[in-house]
């Protein structure tokens, strides 16, 4: 069997970096998706290139642009010659998508809406020619916040919820491609933006639940997830949300 390819967005740090992680060691090529040439820099760093140099590329596309969508698919491509799984993980989130509503202003509204949900479903469309036909996998990273309302942060619950709806309107579309289409969602992971001070701050007044298993949720749990769901063994399950969350989802 052909070595599968993988593109990744958001793929060098915390949940990212995980599933980046994961899918070397599962033995995939994967194209990692940073907005600016500085963050590749930095990805470069914290992805040890140099020993990875055959299966990993890294490249920067600024994804509330739809033009940079299309070329973050060309580069995978021309890269490895394919793409077989999609990983819609790149989003704003932590400190940048929290505020009170008086004080989100139509840019950062735009930020959260053109690359939490926009980017996407363009990734999607610009990647299909390559995904059909070839056992096609699309994964979108949600976010418990499609579910549960947070408060102060509107714009991205509503990134959230809608990711869930894409994911579930193009699963039924998809189907018949031969293209699979799931929702993995995170609840509270530590990472290093979920624990930044200022985040943490405005944060801890809206936590009230206890997540119920009592561990904390790692970015390693989530990209486990994401294994499986691109892997055969999930060959039935399209068009679902699968939360990694601990259960505080289900009280």
């Amino acid at each position: 069997m052909a070595q599968r390819t993988a593109l990744v967005t958001g793929g060098s740090t915390g949940i990212g970096g995980a599933i980046t992680d994961r899918l070397l060691a599962d033995g995939m090529n994967v194209y990692v998706v940073q907005r600016t040439e500085d963050e590749v820099v930095a990805a470069e760093h914290q992805l040890r290139l140099a020993s990875r140099l055959v299966h990993l590329r890294i490249g920067a596309h600024d994804l509330s642009d739809a033009k940079q969508c299309a070329r973050a698919v060309e580069a995978c491509v021309a890269e490895f010659g394919a793409l077989d799984v999609l990983v819609n993980n790149a989003g704003v989130t932590g400190a940048a998508a929290v505020d009170a509503l008086g004080k989100f202003t139509d840019e950062r509204i735009d930020q959260v809406i053109d690359v939490n949900l926009k980017a996407p479903l363009r990734l999607v469309r610009e990647a299909l020619p390559q995904l059909t036909g070839r056992g096609g996998v699309v994964v979108n990273i949600g976010s418990i916040a499609g579910r549960q309302a947070q408060a102060d942060a509107a714009a991205y619950v509503a990134s959230k919820a809608g990711l869930d709806g894409l994911t579930r309107a193009l699963a039924y579309d998809l189907a018949r491609l031969g293209v699979r289409v799931v929702c993995v969602a995170p609840g509270d992971v530590e990472t290093e933006t979920s624990r930044a001070a200022e985040y943490l701050a405005d944060r801890a007044v809206a936590w009230g639940k206890v997540t119920p298993l009592r561990r904390p949720i790692v970015p390693t749990d989530v990209a486990a997830t994401v294994a499986w769901v691109v892997s055969g063994e999930a060959g039935a399950v399209t068009g679902s949300t699968i939360y990694v969350d601990g259960g505080l989802t289900a009280y």
